[in-house]
């Protein structure tokens, strides 16, 4: 019998490494598993819808700027926590106050000028700053459709994820600024529209410019 064999002849560092390999597929499994679950329930669960209003009115505050500079201001939602979410009314009507969540669409009227309805669209950054306030995201695209910025494509695991998750928060705006919706806008199907839902790739912020905007609702008519 050679040195470094079992009886049949096998490599004793075979069995070995067949235990090696069987523990990291199962490493790998419950890895790509848990990868996957998160991903469907953050494409599966709506974005809610949040209709607020500004402190002031921007054309106004910033009348001076001709250029329109504040629309590419960091702007940051803020929103106390025992003010976020009504404990006794679990309804999710736009204009009753919610727990802000990564991802959710916040619609501010008084930006709309009639030169396009998405004029004010913005998302909820993916993640909650340290110091408790919530980048929004430009998502008026070219006003006249919506862009999706690239880090909420990714946290919905996709384009493919984008219908499911913002169909119905996009169509609740769109009834609630213009008494239409996509599929109305799009001439009465908008299936072509959430196949390949347009990203923004375009928008750069202003280097220094920032706006807080405490969370208030909007329940006023534009």
């Amino acid at each position: 019998r050679k040195k470094g064999n079992n009886r049949r002849g096998m490599p004793l560092f075979l069995p070995n490494f067949l235990f090696l390999l069987l523990i990291s597929c199962i490493i790998i499994s419950f890895v790509g598993s848990f990868a996957f679950s998160f991903s469907t329930r953050m494409s599966s669960s709506a974005a809610q819808l949040h209709i607020l209003k500004l402190p002031e009115n921007p054309f106004e505050k910033y009348k001076e700027d001709e250029e329109y500079q504040w629309l590419r201001y960091r702007w940051y939602l803020v929103a106390e926590e025992e003010e976020e979410e009504d404990s006794d009314n679990n309804t999710s009507s736009s204009t009753t106050k919610k727990k802000i969540q990564p991802g959710d669409v916040v619609c501010f009227p008084i930006l709309n000028t009639g030169a396009g309805e998405f004029e004010c669209l913005r998302f909820v950054d993916t993640k909650r700053r340290p110091d408790g306030k919530w980048l929004l995201l430009d998502g008026s695209g070219d006003i006249e459709m919506p862009g999706f910025p690239q880090s909420i494509v990714e946290m919905v695991g996709g384009k493919q994820n984008v219908r499911d998750k913002y169909k119905k928060a996009l169509d609740d705006m769109l009834e609630h600024c213009s008494s239409c919706t996509m599929e109305d806008i799009l001439g009465g199907d908008d299936d072509e529209f959430w196949q390949d839902p347009p990203m923004d790739t375009t928008t750069e912020y202003h280097e220094t410019g920032e706006w807080t905007i405490p969370y208030q609702i909007d329940n006023e008519e534009h």
